[in-house]
C-alpha cells in the first residue's frame, strides 16, 4: 500500500516517555487526541498531580490550568514524532474547546492561539464539522494551521470540507468515525449486515476524497475500536486498508494490527456496491441521514461533557 499511516488515537505523559518510541520503530506515524483522552489522561494518572499543585500554588485554574498540562504533552508528543514529520506524517492532532463547536469566530480564534501556543510545525488542530466549523475549517488552512476536520459521519459533511479547502495546499486530515455507526443499529439489522455500516460509510468517503485528487488532503479514520469480543480488536484497522489514507485506532487495535493483522488492500470500493449495501439497510427501517446527525449530535455532546469533566476534576483536585 502506498501511503497508508497508522496513527494511535491516545495520549499520556507516561505513555510519550516510555512506549511511543517504540510504536514509531514498529511503524506508528502519529497521533490524534481529544477531551475524552486527555480527560482520561489527566484525571486518571498520577504523573500529573505534582504539576497541577504547583500551578494551583502559583494561581493557575479552570481552562488554563488543562491547557498548561495539554499544551506541554502536545510539545513533548510532537516532538518525538518530529524524525517522523514529513508534511503528511509526524502530527499530533488537538481539539478545539468544543463549547465553540457551533461559534466560527470563536473556533478561528481557539486554532490560532493553540497553534501559536504550542509552537510546533508538525500540530494539527482538530475542528468539529460542524455547519460553523467548515467556516472555521476554510480560514485555519488559508491561514496556514494544519487541520483535522473532526466528527465526520455523513458524506455530505466531507463534500462541505472539501469544498471549504478548495485551491488549497495546507496539510488537511477528514476525520471519518467508523465504529458508532455499527454499535448504534447492529441490532437492528439482521447478521449479514452487520458490523458493516462503519465500513461501507468509511468507503464512501474514502471514494469522495480520492476523486477530489486534492494532495494536501487524506482520509483519516477514526472510532475504530471494538467492543467485546465479537469481533477482532483490529477489525476496522485490517477492514479499511488502502493507499492514502491514515487509521487512527486504539492501543489494543493497534498492538494486535501490528502483531498479526490482515496487509491486504481493501478499498476502495465499487460504488455500486455501496448504494447497493445502503438500499439493504434502508429497507431494514434505518433512516442514514437521520442516524448521521444524530451521531454528531452525540458526538459534539460527549466531547463537552468530557471537558466539562477535567475542568471539574481538576478543580477539585489537591
Amino acid at each position: 500500500m502506498n501511503g497508508f499511516s497508522l496513527w494511535i488515537d491516545y495520549l499520556d505523559r507516561d505513555f510519550i516517555g516510555s512506549a511511543l518510541r517504540g510504536y514509531l520503530e514498529r511503524g506508528l506515524r502519529g497521533i490524534t487526541t481529544n477531551p475524552a483522552i486527555f480527560k482520561e489522561a489527566i484525571v486518571g494518572k498520577n504523573s500529573y498531580k505534582t504539576q497541577i499543585e504547583a500551578l494551583k500554588l502559583k494561581g493557575v485554574s479552570g481552562k488554563k490550568l488543562y491547557e498548561t498540562l495539554a499544551i506541554e504533552d502536545a510539545q513533548n508528543a510532537a516532538d518525538t514524532l518530529k524524525p517522523y514529520f514529513d508534511g503528511s506524517d509526524g502530527f499530533i492532532s488537538v481539539e478545539v474547546d468544543p463549547a465553540y463547536a457551533r461559534d466560527a469566530a470563536s473556533t478561528i480564534e481557539e486554532a490560532k492561539r493553540l497553534y501559536k501556543a504550542i509552537g510546533r510545525e508538525n500540530v494539527m488542530i482538530k475542528i468539529p464539522a460542524t455547519n460553523e466549523g467548515f467556516i472555521a475549517i476554510k480560514e485555519t488552512l488559508k491561514i496556514g494551521v494544519p487541520t483535522n476536520a473532526t466528527l465526520i459521519f455523513s458524506p455530505e459533511q466531507t463534500r462541505k470540507i472539501l469544498k471549504a479547502a478548495k485551491d488549497n495546499e495546507t496539510p488537511l486530515v477528514i476525520s471519518v468515525f467508523v465504529s458508532r455507526f455499527d454499535r448504534a443499529i447492529d441490532e437492528k439489522l439482521p447478521e449479514n449486515l452487520k458490523a458493516k455500516t462503519g465500513i461501507f460509510n468509511a468507503a464512501n468517503h474514502y471514494n469522495l476524497i480520492c476523486e477530489s485528487q486534492r494532495k494536501n488532503v487524506r482520509v483519516l479514520f477514526a472510532s475504530t475500536g471494538v467492543k467485546g469480543d465479537d469481533l477482532s480488536a483490529d477489525y476496522y484497522v485490517s477492514e479499511l486498508l488502502g493507499d492514502r489514507l491514515v487509521n487512527t485506532a486504539p492501543l489494543k487495535a493497534i498492538e494486535a494490527f501490528l502483531t498479526n493483522g490482515d496487509r491486504k488492500s481493501k478499498l476502495p470500493v465499487p460504488s455500486d456496491r455501496i448504494d447497493a449495501f445502503f438500499a439493504e439497510i434502508k429497507a431494514s427501517g434505518v433512516d442514514f441521514e437521520e442516524l448521521c446527525d444524530t451521531l454528531l449530535r452525540d458526538g459534539l455532546a460527549q466531547f463537552e461533557r468530557a471537558f466539562s469533566d477535567i475542568l471539574s476534576a481538576l478543580a477539585l483536585s489537591s
